[in-house]
Formats: C-alpha cells, structure tokens, sequence
C-alpha cells in the first residue's frame, strides 16, 4: 500500500455529525496523547484506491504517506498517535486498509441517533449553500437519484446505517480493539464518557481537561448575508483550510454559528427514517449489547 513510516496507536473511525469535532478536542487536550491539527485526513479512506474515487471526502484527504507522516512531525517521544477520520466507518474499502497499514491501531467510533444526525447533515448543508431543496422531505426523496461519489447530500441516509459499517471492524479485528460510545454518553456524562475511554488507550483517565469545546453546529442561515458568509467560508476552507489558524477558525465560526436557525425536524421525516433505521439500529444494538430502543421512537422528547 505504500503506507510511510508512521503507523497510528490509535483512529477515530466515525461516524459523521456525531461529535467528532468535540473528540478531536478532547483527544488533543490530553499530554499523553498526540492528535495533528488537522481533522479528517482520512488517509486510511482513499491511499492506494483507484480513481475516480467513491466519496467526496475524498477530495480534501491525505493520501500521500509523506503528507501523512508529516502530520505527526509536533509529537513528543513517548506520546501515542492517533487522528480522527469518519470517513472511516463510511468508506467501506477503509477497514481492510487499516487491517494491512495498522492492525495494531486501537479503533473508537462515536455514534449518535441515525435520525437526528441525518437532519443535522441535511441543515449542516442547507447552511453551507450545497442543500438546494427546501424541505428535509424534498432531499430525502432525491437520495436514491443524487451521485453518491460526487454529492456529499446523497449521504444522509446511508452514513446513519452504523451496524453495516461497523460489522467489518468486529469482524477484522479483536473486540478489545475497538471503543464505542454515543453521542449522548458524551453529552450526557462525559466526565465518564472520557474517563473509559482514556482507559481504553491506557492512558491518565482521571486528567482534567478544557471545558471550552469547539462544535460543527448545524442550522440555517437567519438571512441572506449570513448565507453568503457561509458560502465564502466553504470556498476558503477548500483553498485555505490547511494554513488557517485554528483557533481563527473556531473564533470565525463560533461568530457565525449565532446566527444560525435550526427549524424543526418535520414528523413525517423523523417516522420515514425511523422506519429505515429499524432493522440497522437493532443489529447495532446486538453488536454492542446496549438498549439503543430510545433511538427507534418516532417522537423524541
């Protein structure tokens, strides 16, 4: 595969608008653990593959080992490695390149309600200008007709589909290998939440950490201007993304993210998907021996 010298203790698998912004934070945070800057190189997802590749991601990862290795060149001896990469889970072909370029690697997927993060992609996108129907219903509709290798809002649906994407991981690797929480653990307790996993890395799980953590919220523009600047700010990312500063970027965001509105999930959506859920939600729920029944009512408290 081509994979260069630095081999990762540790990924971040997935799964998308389920709190991996908050994660990479996290993980960053703690003086035992390295995480680059960088979000998402997703170097696992397309290294090797052929062209024309199958996911949008595609486009913004790394995929040169070099680029790769220089992304862990801030390490202190001793730290473990690791990055976070969602197109792991949605990428099918990314397992079986972990399996050959990491096997040792310790995998941690965080998942959140398959409903609610679909309508959080949906509003993530109708903010960004890349969502042009107006309803959730509208877009739901088009998923089966919209490019699934080109269009990022042909997604919805099937990134939520987490039994299916992470049955190759049990599969390929030993149970104690891979750490899986929710959404809801985090938000819920994530003093806990933190603590188990630190643990499962082997690393201080009891080290406090920065309460201030960055979020990719989701919603829609309040006006036409904050449409723009959020369309001016996707173009920038795509150019100027890898020099920004972070924290000119969370500062830049937070700015924006006060303006936006998230309208109501419509009923007629939340039934539709949890009906598609259903059966993915329950296999789930036999993988990681957890009561996920809250996830498959149609209305939420």
């Amino acid at each position: 595969m081509g994979v260069g010298v630095i081999v990762p203790d540790f990924l971040v698998i997935g799964a998308y608008k389920s709190g991996t912004t908050a994660l990479h934070h996290y993980l960053r945070a703690h003086p035992a653990l390295f995480v680059p800057e960088r979000k998402e190189p997703s170097f696992y997802a397309f290294v090797g593959a052929s062209t024309p590749f199958d996911h949008p991601a595609a486009a913004q990862s790394v995929r040169d080992p070099g680029a790769y290795d220089r992304l862990f060149a801030g390490a202190a001896p001793g730290q473990l490695l690791g990055e976070v990469s969602p197109a792991y889970m949605a990428v099918s072909s990314a397992c079986e390149r972990i399996v050959k370029g990491a096997p040792g690697a310790r995998l941690i997927a965080i998942l959140r309600d398959p409903v609610g993060r679909a309508y959080s992609d949906y509003l993530m996108y109708r903010r960004d200008g890349l969502e042009r129907e107006p309803t959730f219903l509208q877009a739901l509709e088009l998923q089966s007709v919209r490019d699934p290798a080109n269009d990022p809002t042909s997604r919805y649906i099937a990134t939520g589909r987490y039994a299916e994407q992470l049955e190759p991981y049990f599969q390929a690797f030993p149970r104690q290998q891979l750490h899986v929480l929710l959404h809801e653990d985090l938000r819920d307790d994530r003093g806990s939440a933190l603590r188990a996993l630190f643990r499962f890395l082997g690393v201080d799980a009891d080290i406090a950490l920065d309460e201030q953590v960055p979020a990719n919220v989701s919603g829609v523009p309040a006006s036409a201007g904050l449409r723009l600047a959020y369309a001016a700010r996707r173009r920038a990312q795509r150019f100027l993304g890898p020099i920004v500063p972070p924290d000119l970027k969370r500062r830049v965001d937070a700015q924006l993210q006060r303006r936006l509105v998230r309208e109501p999930m419509p009923a007629e959506a939340r039934d539709l998907l949890t009906e598609l859920y259903r059966e993915d939600v329950q296999h789930l729920a036999e993988l990681l021996g957890r009561d996920l029944s809250g996830w498959l009512r149609s209305e939420k408290p």
